[in-house]
């Protein structure tokens, strides 16, 4: 249930962060905000949580960090097939096999930087599309590899399932690895402290709503990384919806600082 609270009391800085104390630092977009730090909700799950916090904080933004999953291992057997690629969606995929034996010899997508840097860790050289979403995915594997491969997708239980949809349509044989699963962590924020909520997918989304259940829609902006993901949260209500240029910390950043820019 939405904490209600009068946003005017919260005590706010009255200057600039720290670093942006040195105004040449603040030279260019920042300049329009420093005056006021603004508090942003990061709901994505941990460790990403954490890192945008720290990038957050360098733009002078004020980071809550509760996120509204937690995640946990599942125990699942490798499909039996044979595969010709693997596909990791997030990085979380990544870190729940990076002990168990797959054939890491066979080509690998990331859906971003941060999972691709994840596997260059355990010294696997994966493709990464200029999309980092299920659609850039898609149109990466439709560019470079020829109906009727063998295709594993490691994901998460209850995730989105048009890549493998969209895949098998074409004529790919599409298999599913559920290597983690997503549990709500249930938690509680006041929102009237808040200037802007960051998604990092659609499920994520309707959790937050929980939180705005005695309004019919919702005012604070919200930043999703997905054109999808966007229109998703305008049919829950949320007025102010933008779509960052994917869902790296930087896009993240540029959008919030954009927008604050602006106001």
């Amino acid at each position: 249930m939405r904490n209600i609270g009068n946003k005017n009391s919260r005590p706010r800085p009255s200057s600039a962060c720290v670093k942006c104390s040195n105004k040449s630092h603040c030279d260019g977009s920042r300049r329009a905000f420093t005056l006021v730090t603004k508090r942003i909700w990061i709901t994505r799950t941990e460790p990403g949580a954490s890192r945008l916090a720290s990038k957050l904080r360098e733009s002078c933004f004020d980071p809550v960090t509760k996120p509204v999953f937690e995640i946990l291992p599942v125990h699942s057997t490798k499909p039996s097939q044979e595969t010709d690629l693997w596909v990791f969606v997030s990085g979380h995929a990544v870190s729940h096999v990076s002990k168990r034996k797959w054939d890491r010899t066979k080509p690998t997508i990331a859906v971003g930087p941060t999972t691709a840097a994840q596997l260059e860790s355990m010294k696997i050289h994966p493709l990464v599309p200029s999309r980092h979403s299920s659609d850039g995915i898609y149109d990466l594997i439709r560019s470079l590899f020829a109906v009727g491969l063998r295709v594993t997708i490691v994901a998460g239980r209850d995730g989105r399932k048009d890549l493998g949809q969209w895949l098998s349509n074409d004529g790919y044989l599409c298999h599913e690895w559920i290597v983690y699963e997503r549990k709500p962590t249930k938690v509680q924020i006041q929102t009237s402290l808040l200037d802007a909520i960051i998604i990092a997918s659609g499920a994520a989304i309707s959790e937050v709503r929980q939180q705005f259940t005695d309004t019919s829609s919702v005012s604070i902006p919200l930043i999703v990384p997905s054109p999808r993901d966007a229109e998703l949260a305008r049919s829950m209500q949320f007025r102010t919806v933008l779509v960052a240029t994917g869902a790296t910390d930087t896009a993240i950043v540029s959008t919030l600082e954009h927008y604050f820019s602006n106001e």
